[in-house]
């Protein structure tokens, strides 16, 4: 297997895109039978986009589940485990469920987040294993990220 390096010359060729965070759930489908992830695109200047994910990436499955599922029955249960806060669980249910109201200015951003959120596919359940956020420059480029404390 070649590796190919992309030089400065072909970068300035690729048509520009705005930057943004493309950030990717990933789900195993049924008991193990593959993976799926789903992705969007979230804007640089969402002011929930750190908080989001380092709440879904800290569920843990809960008394009588052996993994994490993205609904909103399951997310009750992360609050009574004392998992999230009260605060929090608000706040997810807000930004997966479409808990918002679309004329309120504070939420101009929340609609970004829910499109990847899934539960189920077609044929099976799925488990949630966690998202990841990447920053796309304007050449289009995904660039891994990291928060900082």
């Amino acid at each position: 297997m070649a590796i190919k390096f992309v030089t400065k010359k072909e970068v300035k060729k690729r048509k520009k895109v705005k930057p943004h965070y493309l950030l990717v759930y990933n789900y195993m489908i049924g008991d193990a039978d593959g993976n799926t992830t789903e992705e969007v695109t979230v804007s640089l200047d969402n002011p929930y986009v750190e908080k989001y994910c380092k709440l879904l990436n800290k569920l843990n499955p809960t008394k009588g589940y052996w993994g994490v599922s993205l609904d909103q029955d399951r997310l009750k249960d992360h609050l009574k485990a004392k998992q999230i806060t009260k605060n929090d669980f608000e706040f997810l249910s807000k930004l997966m469920f479409e808990n918002y109201e679309e004329d309120d200015t504070d939420d101009d951003f929340a609609y970004e987040f829910y499109d990847g959120v899934r539960s189920e596919t077609e044929y099976s359940f799925l488990t949630f294993e966690g998202v990841d956020l990447y920053y796309v420059n304007e050449y289009g480029q995904k660039l891994e990220t990291k928060f900082t404390k």
